[in-house]
């Protein structure tokens, strides 16, 4: 018998504009485009439910802020925990936010993963410097 391959792709979305992100958009990884600044609007932790997921990459880097937010009724629910490879620092929101910002000036490759229980979200970065992520 020959060998047998699964489907393993990720379903790639670009984003350039504002957008809020539904449940169904679950397992989603968006690349940003930096040309213009937007906001992207996750669901409601609990409409999007335990075990949601999703990945946010810089695709295109330009000199626009690009956030990512909670809905208002989700409060500071984000916990954040960010690596940079500048300096090998680690950050950690452990207070909770309710805004994710790529700065003007991030790079192609920074990206953040989030992820919720229903409740809580949980987001880990991975960016090239320090100063291309902020949590508030």
């Amino acid at each position: 018998m020959g060998r047998v391959f699964f489907n393993t792709r990720k379903n790639v979305v670009g984003i350039s504009a504002a957008k809020t992100l539904l449940p169904s958009d679950s397992g989603n990884v968006f690349l940003i485009n930096q040309a213009s600044a937007y906001d992207i609007a996750l669901p409601a932790a609990a409409d999007a439910q335990e075990g949601w997921n999703c990945k946010f990459i810089i695709g295109t880097a330009a000199a626009n802020a690009v956030t990512i937010s909670a809905t208002t009724g989700d409060g500071n629910n984000i916990i954040a925990l960010g690596l940079d490879m500048e300096d090998g620092a680690v950050g950690n929101q452990s207070t909770g936010c309710d805004v994710i910002t790529f700065i003007s000036g991030a790079e192609k490759g920074d990206q953040v993963e989030l992820f919720t229980d229903g409740t809580t979200y949980y987001a880990v970065s991975v960016v090239a410097d320090k100063a291309h992520i902020t949590y508030s």
